[in-house]
């Protein structure tokens, strides 16, 4: 009983895994939500300034975007993992201090991803304007994106959709104005002036919210020793949602643009209305997370930290399995509604969308896949939730392997198969990551105890 004491009081002393309710909360912010509103400002984009672009900038302004989009999500998803799991210690330690301080170590990741753009700014064969306009909004979306979950780690949501819906309104407007004068120049200045905007209020933002008088604090490099692995799972869940679409750009039947960049626009188009069909599964996922599961969740560790008796343990894992397979159900139900109406309705959206006839069944696949994907999502993050990040490496990586593979062999099997090696891969890990969360939660109490260090 003695042993049993010390390691409930050195659990109750960490705080780190009650830490990552606001983490791993913020992470799904951080991710769905520029995902969601950049695909609807790109469409937007692609609506305004098509009177006054010719065909060829035209399909440059999208390519740029595109790429650009991808990249920067990819190069900033290791690092979003890594500094929200900070954050949220920080802010379950009460330490307030710190926070505006991290804040400003985490801008000088704007000198990495410089050295990144780097080679493009040099090498790229477009004029220099272009070639700084585009690393301007690549560092200013990768930055962005970490620097957003500053906010939503205090569930400041609200700040967020206010500043995003403002700043990409108002990069829209301004591509509309610059572009009958400027053309493919106007319309990205326009854009990336929007982001960055977007970027200094959100900066400002930190400093309201956070007030401090100290500096600059580099002390959330000191995880990635600790956290490593969601460096990694950060990297590879965005390059999971890619890798598919790279597979295609880079094959024979991708599209060169401006002898530079490489598109497969069905496939995009199809990926990207996938994107905007998750926003019923989004909200129900948040709804849900903070008014059932959560309440489960934060009782478990409180239970752990009050030295409560195991069967109050027990009682509080089995309202978290129940908590989950409710929201699952009733994310599947509504998600799945609005899917099939989708599918329905997929020759309309083709159309408005200006997607060929002959792609429909893969708009129809890449509807389902973009479900499944979401899925595989909130299982990772129910994963990290419980500090079962090894799992969530594991359930990541297989989901890269199998979407590359099976991407693979459906573009060897031909146009027919286009969309379903995303969709079964998407399917089946999204069954496997479900079974893993479903084991890890019956062993909960037993796994959160073996994970604490030797007293």
């Amino acid at each position: 009983m003695a042993g049993i004491g010390i390691r409930l009081q050195s659990l109750a002393t960490r705080g780190s895994i009650l830490g990552a309710t606001t983490a791993y909360l913020s992470a799904t912010i951080i991710t769905a939500g520029p995902w969601l509103s950049g695909v609807a400002a790109l469409f937007i984009l692609r609506v305004t300034t098509a009177p006054y672009l010719s065909e060829a900038d035209h399909a440059l302004l999208f390519a740029t975007i595109v790429a650009v989009f991808a990249a920067s999500l990819i190069v900033a998803g290791g690092p979003q993992m890594l500094i929200t799991r900070y954050i949220a210690d920080r802010l379950y330690l009460n330490d307030i201090a710190s926070i505006a301080p991290t804040g400003a170590g985490v801008l000088f990741l704007v000198i990495p991803f410089m050295f990144i753009s780097t080679p493009f700014l040099i090498l790229a064969p477009f004029h220099f304007q272009y070639r700084v306009l585009v690393s301007t909004l690549f560092v200013t979306l990768s930055m962005l994106w970490i620097i957003m979950l500053f906010i939503s780690a205090v569930y400041q949501y609200m700040y967020i959709v206010v500043i995003f819906l403002l700043c990409y309104s108002l990069g829209i407007l301004a591509s509309f104005i610059l572009t009958p004068q400027y053309g493919l120049l106007g319309s990205l200045g326009g854009f990336t002036a929007g982001q960055l905007l977007c970027l200094s209020l959100l900066i400002m933002l930190i400093y309201l919210e956070f007030p401090s008088s100290k500096g600059v604090s580099f002390a959330y490099l000191g995880y990635l020793r600790k956290y490593w692995n969601l460096l990694i799972i950060g990297m590879l869940y965005a390059i999971s949602v890619w890798v598919d679409s790279f597979l295609f750009w880079i094959s024979s039947h991708g599209l060169v643009i401006a002898h530079f960049y490489h598109l497969f626009p069905p496939y995009d188009t199809a990926k990207f209305i996938a994107a905007l069909s998750t926003v019923p599964a989004v909200v129900i996922f948040f709804v849900h997370l903070e008014t059932n599961f959560d309440y489960h969740y934060q009782s478990f560790y409180r239970s752990i930290q009050n030295k409560k008796t195991l069967s109050d343990l027990v009682r509080a894992r089995e309202g978290m399995r129940e908590a989950i397979y409710k929201g699952l159900r009733l994310l599947l139900t509504v998600q799945g509604l609005f899917t099939i109406f989708l599918c329905l309705v997929a020759r309309d959206i083709a159309a408005f969308f200006s997607l060929a006839s002959e792609w429909i069944m893969l708009l129809r696949m890449s509807i389902f896949a973009g479900t499944c994907q979401f899925v595989v999502f909130i299982t990772m993050l129910l994963l990290l939730y419980i500090d079962q990040r090894r799992t969530a490496l594991v359930l990541i990586g297989l989901l890269v392997l199998c979407n590359m593979l099976l991407t693979l062999l459906t573009l060897y099997l031909g146009p027919a198969f286009y969309g379903v090696g995303n969709l079964i891969a998407s399917s089946v890990v999204a069954v496997v990551g479900l079974f893993l969360l479903n084991n890890r939660l019956k062993h909960l109490e037993r796994l959160t105890f073996m994970n604490q260090p030797m007293m």
